[in-house]
């Protein structure tokens, strides 16, 4: 009992760095969730509730960036956690800059990128398993899944082409440099979540 008190005063309290990445990459995926919900089929224009959940994802980044910055001890060094850290909450401010392009566009109903929105939740959930396992220390399963995402962001480029093509045979030209606007900032968020992956890699190389 008497050497629990002396360690709990003495020794620094350990932090779960990879339980917090595994969180955040959890809070992040339920956003992409919302925001494919949002529009693709949701009846309301009201971004509010989506703003609010990003803006409580920026209140956490900055809660776990504060606890690194503090502390001494760390499973890998500080940088390649911050690194992290501040690209996961990339993913994240490129979706909110998506809704500012989507609101001055008045354009609300983006059924029609489907297939573009599933991708990134199936890209987002593998980052989610890849710290999972990062988190419970099976490092080589790790890969799997940041090989997945990588697949999965190629699959995305291929149909973003492939809707950029077909929008570029019509002859409106105003909607076409609007669409290719909200197009280009989808495959914003995907480029950001491969390059968390790659800096989920990098972690796994450093601990081995």
């Amino acid at each position: 009992m008497i050497f629990k008190k002396i360690k709990k005063w003495i020794l620094p309290k350990e932090i779960d760095f990879f339980g917090d990445l595994k969180q955040q990459s959890i809070e992040t995926q339920k956003i992409i969730e919302e925001l494919n919900e949002f529009y693709t089929s949701a009846t309301s224009n009201n971004t509010e509730p989506l703003l609010n959940r990003i803006a409580e994802s920026k209140k956490n980044n900055s809660a776990n960036l504060k606890k690194l910055n503090a502390t001494f001890i760390t499973p890998v060094d500080r940088e390649a956690l911050s690194r992290v850290y501040t690209q996961l909450y990339w993913i994240v401010l490129s979706i909110k800059h998506l809704i500012v392009e989507i609101e001055a566009y008045k354009i609300y109903d983006l059924s029609e990128y489907q297939e573009i929105f599933n991708l990134l939740n199936q890209e987002q959930a593998e980052l989610t398993k890849g710290f999972e396992k990062l988190q419970a220390k099976k490092y080589p399963s790790v890969h799997e899944h940041v090989d997945a995402v990588i697949q999965l962001d190629n699959e995305l480029i291929k149909v973003y082409v492939r809707i950029l093509s077909e929008l570029f045979r019509k002859n409106n030209f105003p909607e076409l440099l609007m669409h290719k606007e909200i197009l280009s900032q989808l495959k914003e968020i995907s480029k950001r979540i491969h390059i968390s992956a790659n800096l989920l890699i990098d972690i796994i190389f450093k601990i081995d």
